[in-house]
């Protein structure tokens, strides 16, 4: 899979990588040429309820095409399973037993992976909250210039007249 097909030749005129190498001469030496910056996305999913189940379609979808998948300690094993085999799946808490700030670790973690390109998903074992509510890793991200998207997973009140019923 070739991430990168298209680069920035004089100014910002999108043209094909070979062409771009034979118009300008480059030959074998085409790092020259400007190439244009792959970014990645993140997804903020919380999952309180730990029953994929009460998942929303959106929140399933993402999991699904998921690259990189960083999750709490909390998270079922159910919700994981809808990861792909051929994602990174990390739990970031066990992260915690290394030195350091696991906040700054995870914040770390996500920006990198996003700006290698990866669709990203931090799955949290908590409600996600509302955009306008402060949040330090939408905080880290908006500032790393990191595209993200918050979406809910379950809410803990569907989550609990879910278990309420289920008995």
């Amino acid at each position: 899979m070739v991430l990168v097909s298209w680069c920035v030749v004089s100014g910002w005129r999108l043209v094909p990588i070979a062409a771009a190498r034979r118009a300008a001469g480059f030959g074998h030496r085409w790092n020259r040429i400007q190439v244009l910056a792959v970014k990645g996305r993140v997804y903020l999913i919380g999952a309180v309820s730990g029953d994929p189940d009460l998942l929303n379609v959106q929140a399933v979808r993402v999991l699904r095409a998921a690259e990189v998948v960083l999750h709490d300690d909390l998270v079922s094993p159910e919700i994981l399973e809808l990861v792909p085999a051929s994602a990174q799946v990390r739990n970031v808490h066990k992260l915690a037993l290394q030195t350091g700030s696991l906040q700054e670790k995870i914040h770390s973690l996500l920006i990198s992976a996003a700006r290698d390109g990866h669709k990203v998903v931090r799955l949290k074992s908590n409600d996600t909250p509302p955009a306008a509510q402060s949040d330090e890793e939408r905080e880290a991200l908006a500032q790393a210039g990191v595209d993200f998207e918050v979406i809910s997973g379950a809410e803990s009140t569907m989550g609990a007249a879910a278990g309420a019923n289920s008995r």
